[in-house]
């Protein structure tokens, strides 16, 4: 298979060379009728100028990894639901990405977006990495000051849709060293509300100074933010290479966080 699906004996049978057109994860299995078919042999060929990260038609299994309720809620990677009203999740592309330049691109959705929110972030404290719940997005302490959990070695952009410490209930901001996702922080303008239950994309460009950020709302396409923040990244996360992914959090009300589209490319 050629899209990321698990390969069956009904799958198309290939007895020669596979053209590969653009970055993408071959899956083959070997059958014979009267045995087993055999484990599944998996290869992601990348060619270059294409994204690092391809989950342009959503998000299937393998690649990821997942902490705290983070998990596939069939083409979405969600990070948090509406059944429990306490915790953090993270999820994590399993490969490390070049970060000196890159372009990505995902669309996301709040559903019963009460508290707390979610970040995009990059960070070489491991695929294990998670932080605090509540205000802490699931990135880092709930508060400013705040005892760990946290996430060093890292950076994080925050889509907060709850007012912990002064931040306001439709926030966005830049955080460094696991620093806690609260304050200081930008209101959201330009008539994008993360209340609305919309699904949004992000469009985010890093030039090697500043990280630029455009949120547009995919229902209200006239309604767009556009937010600029000087950052070293690489200094930031200590290297030239990191960890890219997804955390959420909530703490006494609950939002449904899903990441429903992400690719990310190296300029």
């Amino acid at each position: 298979t050629t899209n990321g699906t698990t390969p069956t004996s009904n799958s198309t049978v290939y007895g020669g060379a596979i053209n590969v057109a653009a970055s993408e994860t071959l899956k083959a299995i070997a059958t014979r009728s009267g045995y087993f078919d055999s484990n599944v042999g998996t290869a992601a060929y990348v060619i270059a100028g294409s994204p690092t990260i391809s989950y342009a038609s959503g998000f299937t299994p393998g690649n990821i990894t997942f902490n705290g309720p983070a998990k596939l809620n069939g083409t979405r990677l969600q990070l948090t639901d509406t059944t429990s009203t306490v915790g953090s999740s993270s999820a994590w592309f399993n490969t490390p990405v070049n970060v000196q330049k890159f372009t990505t691109d995902f669309t996301f959705q709040l559903t019963s977006p009460n508290a707390d929110g979610m970040t995009f972030a990059i960070q070489n404290a491991g695929l294990t990495a998670i932080g605090g719940g509540g205000g802490g997005l699931g990135y880092g302490p709930d508060t400013p000051g705040g005892p760990p959990p946290t996430i060093l070695n890292s950076i994080a952009v925050k889509f907060d849709v709850f007012d912990n410490v002064g931040e306001g209930n439709n926030s966005t901001g830049l955080y460094t060293g696991g620093a806690s996702p609260t304050t200081p922080a930008t209101t959201f303008g330009g008539g994008v509300d993360l209340h609305s239950g919309h699904i949004f994309s992000a469009h985010i460009v890093y030039d090697g100074t500043t990280l630029t950020m455009t949120v547009t709302d995919t229902t209200k396409t006239t309604n767009t933010f556009t937010k600029s923040w000087i950052v070293n990244i690489p200094s930031a996360v200590g290297a030239n290479t990191a960890y890219a992914g997804f955390t959420g959090g909530i703490g006494g009300l609950t939002v449904r966080s899903e990441i429903v589209t992400w690719t990310y490319t190296v300029n």
